[in-house]
């Protein structure tokens, strides 16, 4: 049985969530020891008496090994902020936003638009990754074109250059390899239409089950005043 949602486009497909929560745990805990160790540094925490100090013994300009841990605490910091950005409503800073014109990636500082006609068909890549704990394997949606040969490269060989690779997952339903292919099926879907000048400013289209929950009509445009969750069963 398949459930999709009913909408139009254009629909933005939001990060889960659920997957936010490790990040600031992780980024919580960098900050949180390097601010612990540059007020033990500097000394205005002393960890003996358990007192703290304004300004340090030694003044400020003694204290300026501290600082040291200071870029730990703006990793932290901003790790913390980029996570906290993707659970915005409607997550302004980060989005996949597909819509009849193309697609575009919105991450914290850039925004890519890509043309359906600029993009090849999709497919689901496996990208495995040997880390000290083994091999972990990673799932996304990828465009690839074939691109000219390189210098070096034999006669008849072949040659592919990856235009998109999306992370589907990370807006999907927490099953990888199977957001990657829906998503790929999805996209080829839209982009057969959109070559064939058969989509529309507000297609109705249905978004795969595994997107259902983080998928919402784009604010602000015209025709996308509410979001009408239809569910259909086949």
């Amino acid at each position: 049985m398949d459930h999709r949602y009913d909408t139009r486009l254009p629909v933005r497909l939001l990060p889960r969530r659920g997957a936010q929560i490790l990040p600031i745990v992780v980024f919580g805990f960098f900050l949180g020891f390097a601010l612990f160790w540059m007020a033990g540094a500097s000394g205005v925490l002393d960890l003996d008496e358990g007192t703290i100090h304004f300004p340090p013994p030694g003044g400020w300009a003694d204290a300026a090994f501290s600082l040291l841990a200071l870029p730990f605490a703006i990793g932290g910091l901003c790790g913390i902020a980029g996570a906290l950005l993707k659970t915005m409503p409607g997550s302004p800073y980060h989005h996949l936003e597909i819509s009849a014109e193309g697609l575009v990636i919105r991450t914290l500082f850039k925004q890519r638009r890509f043309p359906w006609r600029a993009l090849p068909a999709f497919e689901r890549l496996e990208h495995r990754r040997k880390t000290k704990n083994g091999t972990r394997t990673y799932w996304y949606t990828v465009s690839i074109e074939n691109a000219p040969l390189e210098p070096g490269m034999e006669v008849g060989a072949t040659h592919t250059r990856e235009v998109l690779r999306i992370d589907a997952n990370e807006y999907g339903a927490k099953d990888a390899e199977q957001d990657a292919l829906d998503l790929a099926t999805w996209l080829n879907e839209l982009r057969a239409l959109a070559v064939d000048n058969r989509l529309s400013a507000h297609e109705p289209v249905q978004v795969p089950a595994g997107f259902i929950a983080n998928a919402v009509v784009v604010p602000g445009r015209p025709g996308a005043a509410g979001r009408t969750a239809t569910v259909v069963r086949r």
